[in-house]
């Protein structure tokens, strides 16, 4: 388990979400986690855990090369924008992938309807179900 110490910097509360941004360091980590009345004890200030599993950590080069197996480039069909996230569309061999990020990562990858971007999952993310042609 990864665990970093930090100071939380701002919490936006959006529907039954917060945002949190939280300086570790001098970098800017962010989050968004489900709220619920167990969370009424963040405000800004306020000293922050930030503890993820070490699975779903990625790895890129600078050249953009990255860990995750699947890893595909497609056009951006569709994107979606809410008041926190963004759901961008991709045209991937005919079927549509979705990927739900923040509305500010949308924004600030300049993602764009036409535009080209990688999207990939890691393989432990990936389940396995039966398929419809039973060509046994």
């Amino acid at each position: 388990m990864n665990i970093l110490e930090g100071k939380i910097v701002s919490i936006e509360k959006v529907d039954e979400f917060l945002s949190l941004n939280i300086l570790v360091g001098d970098k800017n980590f962010f989050a968004v986690v489900l709220y619920s009345d167990a969370l009424s004890w963040m405000q800004t200030g306020q000293s922050a855990n930030l503890i993820f599993k070490e699975m779903e950590v990625m790895i890129a080069t600078l050249s953009s090369k990255i860990s995750a197996r699947n890893a595909f480039v497609s056009r951006i069909k569709e994107i979606e924008t809410g008041e926190l996230f963004a759901n961008v569309i991709f045209d991937f061999e005919g079927k549509e992938i979705s990927s739900v990020i923040t509305r500010h990562s949308c924004e600030e990858l300049g993602c764009s309807e036409g535009s080209e971007f990688i999207w990939f999952v890691k393989s432990n993310e990936v389940t396995i179900g039966m398929g419809d042609n039973s060509g046994r």
